[in-house]
C-alpha cells in the first residue's frame, strides 16, 4: 500500500506542473471578471464570466465576497482539479476604481502562488508560500485516491487560496466544496454595496 500511496504522489508531482500555473491565472481572470459584473450590476448572474472555461461560485461572507472558480482536467490514470478562491470586500467593489485595484492584487497574488506551486512540484520548495497536502483513501462507489494540496501567501494579505487534487477515483470529481465555508450567494439577489453587513 505505500508503494502504491507514493507512485500517486510521484505521479501527481510530476504531473506537467508548468501547465498549473496557467491554470491558475486562467481562473483568477475568471474571478476579476466576477468581481467586475458584481461592481457593474449589483447582482451575480449565475454564470460563468464569456471566454471563462471554468464552474463558479461565490460566497457571501461577513466582510464581502469569495469567488471560487474551478476547472477539471483528465490526467494519466485519474483527473486533476485546480481551484482557485478570492476574496474582495464590499467596500472594493462599490466602486470602479476599487474594484479595479482588488482585482489587480488578486492577479498579482495568483501568479506569485503559481509559481510556488510550480516550485512545490519540481524543487519542493514552497518560496514565500505555505502549503498543505493531504491523501484520501476511498471505497465503494467513488473508490481510488484523492491527493490533495493547498497553497497560500503566506503573508497575511489578501485570502487567495489554490487547491489543486489529483484523483484516481471512478466517479466524476465533484466541485471542490471543501473551499466553501460560506453562504453561497443564489444567482439574481441584489446586494447593497454601500452597506457594511456587519452592522
Amino acid at each position: 500500500m505505500r508503494t502504491i500511496t507514493r507512485s500517486i504522489l510521484l505521479l501527481f508531482l510530476l504531473f506537467t506542473p508548468q501547465a498549473f500555473a496557467a491554470d491558475i491565472t486562467t481562473l483568477a481572470d475568471c474571478a476579476t471578471k466576477v468581481f467586475k459584473e458584481i461592481n457593474r450590476t449589483r447582482n451575480w448572474s449565475g454564470k460563468a464570466p464569456a471566454g471563462c472555461p471554468a464552474g463558479i461560485a461565490v460566497e457571501r461572507r461577513p466582510a464581502g465576497l469569495f469567488v471560487i472558480a474551478w476547472s477539471t482536467e483528465k490526467a494519466d490514470g485519474g483527473w486533476v482539479r485546480t481551484s482557485f478562491s478570492a476574496a474582495a470586500g464590499y467596500a472594493e467593489m462599490a466602486t470602479k476604481q476599487g474594484v479595479a485595484a482588488a482585482n489587480r492584487d488578486i492577479l498579482s497574488r495568483a501568479g506569485r502562488i503559481g509559481r510556488c506551486l510550480n516550485s512545490i512540484n519540481t524543487v519542493n520548495d514552497p518560496l514565500d508560500c505555505r502549503d498543505r497536502a493531504t491523501t484520501s483513501h476511498l471505497v465503494g462507489e467513488k473508490s481510488g485516491s484523492e491527493n490533495r494540496r493547498l497553497v497560500w501567501l503566506d503573508d497575511n494579505g489578501r485570502h487567495s487560496v489554490v487547491e489543486q487534487t489529483f484523483g484516481t477515483t471512478s466517479a466524476t470529481p465533484a466541485p471542490p466544496a471543501e473551499l466553501f465555508g460560506g453562504q453561497l450567494l443564489p444567482p439574481g439577489l441584489i446586494i447593497d454595496l454601500r452597506l457594511d453587513p456587519r452592522k
